[in-house]
């Protein structure tokens, strides 16, 4: 009866650890949810005062230069020769003499070290999982649009993969999110933006798995998919999500139409094969004041067995060992 007790006890101690990990990850994951610019605002080396300068005026004092009338020119005071260490900065040719002691100086190497730490660990986490594909959504309220009409047929199922991170990862954590998909008529997954829950997030990613593949869509039908979801008023920005290319003629009808579109689009391409696809998006996001992303071209198509998943083995990093790649031509 004891050890029947004591099990218990450590099983509820595991599950309360499981879940105070789970917080903490999530945590830090809405708090990574800002542009780099924001990000470089509360971690980069100005704000911890690391830039070159800034350490240099905490362990030195610059050499000074001062202009003699009688020699018409600027003269250097000799008194520190010989006295100080001194360091040259490539930038402007300024020389520091160095006072600091060695354990001050210890002290920024170990900042520094970690400042390239937090800058590398910042890098990879933009560079994996659903920021590969789709950038970093930086609203609390958004529809995406999803515009699959250059899409190869093989291709479905990695298109419906990247989703499902995004929706896991990033959709997750903001407020309201809809999905609408560029068709004959624009389809919608609801008819508004809805709150973020847990529900709703799990009934998005099954309408993700059911889409189907279609045929070519005519120009008119992507410019109808994006003004709908400017119609709601409730979301901030809508995200373009294209797959392949755009024929010249929707580019076109986009373009001279995209001050319509009330909010801005943030345009990601997802396997564009062409480089007038990469500039035409670029244009759209810049002429609505967005954010232009794209995601890593495969190299090849590569199969993974459909067996069961280990234990611990979750979908996201499932989802990521089929999403690799290069970057597409243009960016």
């Amino acid at each position: 009866m004891e050890f029947s007790g004591s099990s218990s006890t450590t099983s509820e101690q595991q599950l309360q650890k499981q879940e105070e990990l789970s917080n903490t990850e999530t945590d830090l994951a809405e708090q990574n949810l800002i542009s780099s610019e924001e990000w470089l605002q509360l971690h980069g080396l100005k704000r911890n005062k690391l830039t070159l300068k800034q350490i240099l005026s905490q362990i030195g004092f610059p050499h000074c230069e001062d202009y003699v009338i009688s020699l018409g020119r600027l003269v250097a005071s000799r008194y520190a020769d010989g006295l100080f260490p001194r360091f040259y900065t490539a930038e402007d040719g300024r020389v520091y003499n160095l006072t600091a002691k060695s354990e001050l100086i210890c002290e920024f190497v170990e900042q520094l070290t970690q400042a390239v730490e937090s800058y590398r660990e910042r890098m990879h986490w933009l560079t994996s999982g659903s920021r590969q594909v789709f950038g970093v959504i930086l609203e609390q309220c958004i529809t995406i649009v999803l515009d699959l009409g250059g899409m190869l047929e093989e291709e479905l199922n990695l298109c419906q993969d990247a989703l499902v991170m995004v929706l896991e990862e990033q959709v997750a954590l903001i407020t309201k999110f809809n999905i609408i998909r560029v068709s004959q008529k624009p389809v919608k997954w609801q008819e508004n933006a809805s709150p973020v829950t847990e529900q709703s997030v799990a009934a998005a990613i099954s309408w993700v798995e059911k889409l189907t593949f279609e045929l070519a869509l005519s120009p008119v039908n992507r410019l109808d998919a994006l003004l709908e979801a400017g119609e709601d008023k409730t979301i901030e920005s809508i995200y373009y999500f294209v797959v392949g290319d755009i024929p010249e003629e929707s580019k076109e009808l986009l373009l001279q139409r995209a001050s319509e579109i009330p909010h801005p689009v943030c345009t990601v391409s997802f396997n564009a094969r062409g480089e007038d696809t990469i500039d035409f998006l670029k244009l759209l996001s810049t002429k609505t004041h967005s954010r232009f992303h794209a995601f890593a071209e495969r190299t090849q198509c590569v199969e993974f067995p459909a067996f069961p998943r280990k234990d611990g083995d979750s979908a996201i990093t499932w989802n990521s060992r089929k999403l690799k790649g290069q970057l597409p031509p243009g960016t």
